[in-house]
């Protein structure tokens, strides 16, 4: 199997802070799609190293206490591309929230997760958000 056809996997963490999760704001295809912080998993690093540099390099917080709580796999017509995305959960631990430009998604904010299941969420990042309430990890 080439590599241009097997699947992608990446890490997206909910952090939490006061009852509150991190969501950001992704404007790149003109309408506002909102969802956690998250990215590939890169080779040479376990998933909690991946979650906990994903949070750093996108909202420019720390997090710790770093725990799965789902494996999501689906495909991308737009990218006609399977992934899987492996979902963490994690603390919130220092640092101001500011939008990191080169990684394309701003205007960091803390949300009541019911809050956020209202807004235009990545699709993935709303199973992921489901799933943190609901405590199902892989359906």
């Amino acid at each position: 199997m080439s590599e241009g056809i097997r699947p992608s996997i990446g890490v997206a963490t909910v952090v939490e802070h006061d009852g509150r999760i991190l969501i950001g704001e992704d404007r790149r295809k003109g309408e506002a799609v909102y969802g956690v912080p998250g990215g590939h998993w890169e080779n040479g690093e376990t998933l909690k190293e991946a979650a906990i540099r994903e949070v750093q390099e996108e909202s420019g917080v720390a997090c710790g206490s770093v725990e799965l709580i789902s494996v999501y796999d689906f495909y991308r017509e737009d990218k006609q591309k399977s992934y899987v995305t492996i979902g963490m959960k994690a603390q919130y631990e220092s640092g101001d929230l500011t939008d990191q430009i080169e990684e394309e998604r701003l205007n960091w904010a803390w949300y009541a997760p019911e809050e956020a299941l209202k807004l235009n969420l990545f699709p993935a990042d709303k199973i992921l958000i489901e799933r943190y309430l609901s405590g199902v990890i892989f359906e």
